[in-house]
């Protein structure tokens, strides 16, 4: 029979190893900040576009290669996002309620080219890579990564190759997208300078109480990226209605920004670089093909409805949900528009790919009935 000196000892190895795994998340979190803030520090030394971001996603994504494999607590990752939804929300100004009648025509030539971009990219990792029906299916589908990633594990895909094309595919294109599109910025990627009057710590923390009451409701609804859009609605209400003007100070947005780069850069810590080096190359072919139909779709339709050709651009870029929208508010394209687009694409994503994937599971079984009858 255990005595109290026993349980005493039991309670207290307990204690201690729940202050250890306390202390080393601590400093797993400040290690992951530490190499995402040199990242974007550096990338904002350079001027490079979007630096906080870019160079945050770059550093971490190196760092998780070599083997640095320290993790960010789901409940940090969450907040980020809802942080990011308040400042993308900030982008959005009344001017944009004007053009929001021309979004429909917008929206359809933007439905077709999704499905042109999955096909492109399905052909070449089929045809050319070789790679099996469903892998191939689930690689070539352009946005919502983290859903198509559980959905896919569902299926018969190989999650190795399925990771690395997603990944890499939203990697190159968040960190070459604020270069190809400069010529079509006014060449200002922060919004807040020495002079710049920001929003108060009044207002700001008015805005957080609204999303902290909108969160809830949105988790209980199952709304997908349910934490950033309660950010995106409440700022984007109050900014497109124009009650709030100023933008958010640089000591909230950045940590945000930091946030997003290492949630990007940290997938690559369960991708090993001999699994990278060997499925990079067919990757980088299907994401240049599809990425060309995406280009050529826009240029038509900014053409067509004489749009801001950088703003479509980036609203047909196959990228995620939350990095494309947020690169449109820090090289200053029309996050309003940009934001509705690729909400429509990521919606319209989780929506049907549960489809796919019932259709994908029941062919497998029919040849496996076929085959072992």
């Amino acid at each position: 029979m255990p005595s109290e000196k026993d349980d005493k000892a039991s309670s207290k190895g307990s204690a201690g190893g729940f202050g250890k795994d306390l202390g080393t998340k601590v400093l797993h979190v400040i290690g992951l900040y530490l190499i995402a803030m040199a990242g974007g520090a550096l990338a904002h030394w350079v001027q490079f576009p979007a630096a906080w971001l870019t160079g945050s996603l770059l550093a971490v994504a190196i760092s998780s290669l070599a083997g640095v494999h320290l993790k960010l607590p789901t409940l940090l990752r969450d907040l980020g996002f809802a942080q990011v939804g308040l400042i993308l929300g900030s982008g959005f100004s009344p001017e944009m309620l004007h053009a929001i009648a021309a979004w429909p025509l917008s929206i359809i030539m933007l439905a077709v080219t999704v499905v042109a971009i999955a096909a492109s990219a399905y052909w070449v990792l089929r045809k050319v890579g070789g790679w099996d029906h469903a892998t191939a299916l689930f690689s070539s589908l352009p946005g919502a990564l983290s859903y198509i990633m559980v959905i896919a594990e569902e299926s018969k895909a190989d999650m190795t190759k399925v990771a690395i094309a997603q990944s890499l595919r939203v990697f190159v294109l968040v960190s070459i997208l604020p270069i190809i599109l400069m010529p079509f910025t006014d060449g200002v990627t922060s919004r807040v300078t020495a002079d710049t009057v920001t929003l108060d710590l009044m207002h700001l923390a008015m805005m957080v109480a609204g999303v902290a009451l909108l969160v809830p409701i949105m988790l209980r609804l199952r709304v997908p990226s349910g934490l950033m859009l309660a950010g995106i609605a409440v700022s984007g209400t109050l900014y497109l209605t124009g009650f709030y003007h100023e933008p958010f100070p640089n000591w909230f947005t950045i940590p945000g920004y930091l946030t997003v780069g290492i949630n990007i850069g940290g997938r690559f810590a369960a991708i090993s670089v001999r699994d990278l080096v060997r499925l990079s190359g067919i990757s980088m072919l299907s994401l240049m093909v599809s990425a060309g139909v995406s280009g050529a779709a826009a240029i038509l339709c900014a053409t067509l409805l004489d749009f801001p050709m950088g703003q479509v651009i980036l609203a047909f870029a196959p990228g995620g949900f939350d990095t494309m929208v947020l690169l449109s508010f820090l090289i200053n394209l029309n996050p309003a528009y940009v934001t509705g687009h690729h909400l429509v694409r990521y919606l319209g994503l989780v929506m049907l790919t549960p489809m796919i994937a019932s259709r994908l599971t029941r062919s497998e079984r029919i040849k496996d009935d076929r085959n072992n009858p």
